[in-house]
Parts: structure tokens; C-alpha cells; sequence
């Protein structure tokens, strides 16, 4: 298995792999270790080609970023992609993907993400020791990735729209394991829940344990609604898909929402008031971070800064609001004051 440096501008490291004996193709890409070792996801997706995995995780990397800078914890931004279908991963794919994350030396630490378990981490740290998100530790984060979530819609619904949330309609885009917990948590508050998912199983069976409304995928982005929570695949706000919005707020756990940040701005002049994803998901890297301490895993600690979410989230409103800027930016320029300030200690 031989691994190629790519040389992407801007990007600490950002190298490539195939292995022709597991079927491994995978690119790990390190944005930034200004705040402390790169953690982020691995992605296993069946992406068109190579170019379309390379944009995303150059995108997903550069998001952890500034994740961890605004969540205040000491890591830098990672992230991977292993380029296949999820139903054809092995363990002897996985083992050589742990190699591949072995090859960095602990520049890079992985963890489950899009279509990868904490099972699979398991079978991955068999191989190096580079893995975070392990059952013997913190576990599945996708529980505490959703009550930042649901932290972040209870701030913007109470604080900024100025509605208790057993008045709240929110549309759901995705009920997976994240977007499944939050629906569950909003329902038991009294909200009103519109979903859709491409898996009817596990919409149908989300909708009957909660009393959530389905809809189809194109009706749940025109849906008149509160909050619109995006909590599927990335790049959904762009100039298509913007006019037919009919949401109040977007606050959703999805990376990469904006198709550009020119479409934070459209949101802003259509009314919209939008929480920056890669905050209100970061639950699960600050999961990863009480994982990581030396004392061991704290689990109440974990949530209580995974709540305090929502205090972030409030902030960046007042900043954008006070410098006439969209959250996005707002929530840029708080993440690269952090990383400026490490860089002149």
C-alpha cells in the first residue's frame, strides 16, 4: 500500500492511498493542527470519483477546524473518506484504512462518521492507536451530537424567534441516528415534527415511536415551519433550493449546508436567521475530547458542555447582528480568533 502526497494549498497534509489486495481507496486530509492533533470522521461513500471525494473532505476537514475552535477544545481539524460502498467494507478494508491512519503518526485521529460504527472503529484500532469514538470509551457520539442539536433549536426558538418549544413546528431532513435522537427529543417537548428520510424503514419507524408527520423529500424543504433542521447530506442551501424555503431559522446537525457562503448571505437578506452547522453539530467532537482526557471519560461533562452549545450559538447571533454579517461569518471570524491567538502564544 503505497501513499501519495496530493500537496493541497492551505492544507497542513493531505495524502491518498489504494490498496489493489482490500480494494482501499481513501484520502485523509489535515486542515489545521494550530489547537492541537487533527480529529475528525471517517466518510465511506460510493462518490462519483475521485475529484468529488477530494472536495469533500477537503471541505469536512477544514470544518473541524473551526468546530473545535469554537467548541474550545484542543484539537485540530481532520477528516477521511474511504471512496466505496458501505455494504462492501471488510475488516480487512477497515485494517488497511487503519494502516493508512497509522502512516500520519498521530497527526490524524479518526472516528466513526457517515456509513462507519464505532464497530468499525474498533476493528480500525486492532491496526493503530489513532482512533477515537471506541465502545470501550465514549462510544456512539451520534447521542450527544443530537442534544447539541436540540440545545441549539431550544436557543433559537426561545431566544431569537420567541417561541416556547410546544409551539415549534421543525422540518427534520434526515432521521438517521442523529437526526432520529433529535426528533425524539423535540417531540417529547411538545414540538411539532415534520420528517423525511431515503430510508422508509427507518422513517416509518421514527414517525410511529414519535408521532412525527412524513414527508416526502421535496415537500419537507417548502414546508411552512419554525425551523428548518437539516440533518442528512451537505450543500443544500444554495441558489436552487433557497427561494422555496418558508422556514423562520435553519438549525441542523448536516455538514456543509451552504453551497457558498454567498447563500449565508441570500438566507440573511430572505429573513432566515442561520445557525453555523459546524458548531451546532460539534457535540460529538466535544464527546471525542472528554474521551480523550487523561482522567478518563466524564460523561455528565460532556453533555454539559455540549449544552452549553446554545450559549455559542447566542453569541454569534449578537455578533452578526451587531456587525451587520450573517452567522456564518460571525462564526468564522470568533473560530480564527481563537486559532490566531494560539498562533501568537
Amino acid at each position: 500500500m503505497g501513499v501519495k502526497d496530493m500537496m493541497v494549498n492551505g492544507y497542513e497534509t493531505v495524502v491518498q492511498t489504494e490498496d489493489a489486495a482490500t480494494g482501499l481507496q481513501a484520502i485523509i486530509a489535515v486542515h489545521d493542527t494550530t489547537l492541537g492533533p487533527a480529529v475528525g470522521g471517517t466518510r465511506i461513500y460510493p462518490y462519483a470519483n475521485k475529484e468529488d471525494a477530494l472536495n469533500d473532505v477537503l471541505r469536512l476537514s477544514r470544518g473541524m477546524t473551526y468546530k473545535s475552535a469554537l467548541a474550545g477544545i484542543n484539537f485540530g481539524g481532520g477528516k477521511s473518506v474511504i471512496i466505496a460502498d458501505p455494504s462492501m467494507k471488510t475488516p480487512e478494508l477497515l485494517k488497511a484504512f487503519g494502516n493508512f491512519v497509522n502512516s500520519l503518526n498521530g497527526q490524524y485521529i479518526c472516528a466513526e462518521d457517515m456509513n462507519s460504527t464505532t464497530a468499525d472503529m474498533e476493528v480500525i484500532h486492532e491496526v493503530t492507536e489513532h482512533v477515537a469514538g471506541l465502545d470501550s470509551t465514549g462510544g456512539d457520539p451520534s447521542p450527544i451530537t443530537a442534544l447539541g442539536v436540540f440545545a441549539a433549536v431550544k436557543a433559537t426558538a426561545e431566544k431569537k424567534l420567541n417561541i416556547p418549544l410546544n409551539e415549534l413546528t421543525v422540518a427534520v431532513q434526515g432521521v438517521g441516528h442523529v437526526g432520529a435522537d433529535l426528533v425524539e427529543q423535540l417531540t417529547n417537548e411538545g414540538a411539532k415534527v415534520y420528517i423525511t428520510d431515503v430510508n422508509t424503514e427507518s422513517l416509518k419507524e421514527v414517525a410511529a415511536k414519535t408521532g412525527a408527520e412524513i414527508l416526502s423529500t421535496d415537500e419537507i424543504m417548502t414546508i411552512k415551519c419554525d425551523v428548518f433542521s437539516p440533518c442528512a447530506m451537505g450543500n443544500i442551501l444554495n441558489e436552487q433550493t433557497i427561494p422555496y424555503l418558508n422556514c423562520k431559522a435553519i438549525v441542523g446537525a448536516a455538514n456543509n449546508q451552504l453551497g457558498t457562503m454567498e447563500d449565508a448571505t441570500s438566507l440573511m437578506n430572505k429573513g432566515i436567521l442561520y445557525a453555523p452547522d459546524y458548531l451546532v453539530n460539534a457535540g460529538g467532537i466535544i464527546n471525542v475530547h472528554f474521551e480523550r482526557l487523561p482522567e478518563g471519560y466524564n460523561a455528565k461533562e460532556a453533555k454539559k458542555a455540549t449544552w452549553a452549545i446554545g450559549d455559542t450559538l447566542l453569541e454569534i447571533y449578537a455578533m452578526a447582528e451587531k456587525d451587520g454579517t450573517s452567522p456564518a461569518v460571525a462564526a468564522d471570524k470568533l473560530a480564527e480568533e481563537r486559532l490566531a491567538r494560539r498562533k501568537s502564544n
